[in-house]
Formats: C-alpha cells, structure tokens, sequence
C-alpha cells in the first residue's frame, strides 16, 4: 500500500470536493437570489466574491444564511411559473439549444461563458422572461428573426449590455423574449439571426 505525504489525510481530497459541490450550490442560491430580484447587483458580486473565497462549509453557509430557499419563497406566497436555470461557473463556452421555451429563464455565467440559442425553439409560449446574469463572464443569447427583443431593465456596472437585433413588429402572433440583464464585470449579448434551417 502506498504511504501518504506527512500531513495528508486520505479524507482531505474528499473534503475538498464537498467544499466545491457545495460552493457551486451556494453560487447558484446567489445567482437565483438576483435574478428574482432579492438581490442587488452589486450585492451579488460581493457575495459571488465571498463564495470563491470561502475555503468551509461554514464559510460557505454564512455568505447565503440570510437568502431564503425555493421552499421559503414559496412559502412567503412568491409564485414560480415554469423556469429553466443554466449556470456556468469556471466553464468555458456552452451552448443550449432549446426545443420548448419555458415562461422564464435565468441563465448566469460565473467566470465563465453562455451560448443560448433559440433558432430551433418551439415557440409555446409567446411571452418569456429571460434573465441574464454575467459576472466576470459572458452571456450570448441568439435570438430568430421575426421574435422580438425588449429590453425590460439592464443593469451594468463595470459591464456591458449590448442588443444587436432590430426592433420587431408588434402583434398577438409575434413571440416577446422580454430581457432582464445583469452584467457585473461582464457582458450581456444579443444577437438576431435567421432561422436554423
């Protein structure tokens, strides 16, 4: 049996993992915490910085002790419709292809990068909400021709908001992706294309 360097535990490697699932977890209560509006931007880096530094669960558990979880905003009567998170933390580019929009999606890039296309998306629902959150990251949203962007708020500090899609014609039929972006040291990108064939 091979011996351990003095000083190492053969638990320690496991500890470090659990640190790391559980960091991710308190990221993505971070990030949710924003983008339903609990959380300031600012607030948000300053806790997504805390996360990264915390090197304990207990570190980890005081950054998010005060944020409520989804069963303590359900309780307090905060109704959720259909949602679909994505989270990137220390990723590098990935790209959702969406068959079916939900009523909302939140997407947060962390250190990391977000592709997310919507040109093959059914279109079941013709209003969703998207939020985007980029800190230290990038989020690209791919939106087909013939939907139409609104930008309901943008909030940027240190970061760039940019919509390269030209203003779509009102109508019952047209599908809205009504956009609530957050970039903190990052960039929130949209951009309008033709259909996937």
């Amino acid at each position: 049996m091979k011996a351990l360097p003095p000083g190492r535990s053969p638990r320690r490697g496991h500890k470090a993992r659990t640190v790391q699932q559980y960091r991710a977890r308190a990221l993505r209560r971070i990030v949710d915490a924003c983008a339903e509006g609990r959380l300031e931007p600012a607030e948000l880096a300053v806790r997504s910085e805390a996360a990264q530094q915390a090197t304990t669960i207990t570190g980890l558990a005081d950054v998010i002790a005060d944020i409520p979880g989804p069963g303590q905003a359900a309780v307090a009567g905060q109704g959720r419709r259909a949602r679909r998170l994505i989270l990137v933390i220390l990723g590098l580019a990935g790209r959702w292809p969406f068959r079916a929009l939900a009523a909302r999606v939140a997407a947060a890039a962390v250190l990391g990068e977000v592709v997310i296309d919507l040109r093959r998306t059914a279109v079941t629902s013709f209003e969703t909400e998207v939020t985007a959150v980029a800190v230290a990251g990038e989020v690209r949203i791919v939106v087909p021709a013939g939907f139409r962007v609104d930008a309901s708020s943008a909030v940027t500090v240190f970061g760039r908001t940019a919509i390269a899609a030209p203003p779509g014609r009102g109508g019952a039929l047209t599908p809205v992706i009504r956009l609530r972006s957050i970039a903190v040291l990052g960039n929130v990108l949209t951009s309008q294309v033709p259909p996937a064939a």
